[in-house]
């Protein structure tokens, strides 16, 4: 049985995940630097006491989870939270509870499976990239000023696919 593995929104949202033996709740330590009101660390720090187990993630699967990002164009996106979420989630072969769409990205092009709190689940995956806004020259993630004209670049949609 797989491992539910909690992002920030489960415990913003209050929303308590199902855990047995079979299927630990694991998140990182960065969710709690996430949380900033007190409802939230209540509710993390009840999943805590129920047994969630707190594991950092892999630097090997953090360097992975990025190489994906920037090639998806999602890195812009993404904390070092979300990073580190993604790489447990690849870990421990889990389900990754969240409302980020962007982790939803990269997630379901990495084969990791996840669901979604309140939002609705992706229906469709996308690459990204930047266009900039003086001259519409497109480039790949991670400028943010177009190196020709040196207007700011936006975001587009390079490619869409349903899933």
């Amino acid at each position: 049985m797989p491992a539910y593995i909690a992002d920030s929104s489960v415990f913003i949202i209050g929303m308590p995940l199902p855990h047995s033996p079979q299927n630990p709740i694991i998140t990182t330590p960065d969710v709690l630097s996430e949380l900033k009101d007190m409802q939230s660390r209540v509710a993390f720090e009840a999943a805590v006491d129920s047994g969630m187990e707190i594991e950092a993630p892999l630097p090997h699967l953090v360097a992975e989870i990025r190489a994906h990002a920037r090639a998806t164009g999602d890195l812009d996106r993404l904390s070092d939270t979300d990073i580190g979420i993604l790489a447990k989630a690849l870990e421990h072969n889990g389900i990754l509870y969240t409302d980020d769409y962007a982790i939803q990205n990269v997630a379901s092009g990495l084969g990791i499976e996840t669901k979604p709190i309140v939002q609705e689940q992706i229906r469709e995956t996308f690459e990204w990239g930047r266009r900039c806004v003086g001259c519409g020259r497109k480039f790949e993630s991670g400028l943010r000023t177009c190196p020709v004209c040196g207007s700011r670049l936006t975001g587009y949609k390079k490619k869409r696919t349903r899933i």
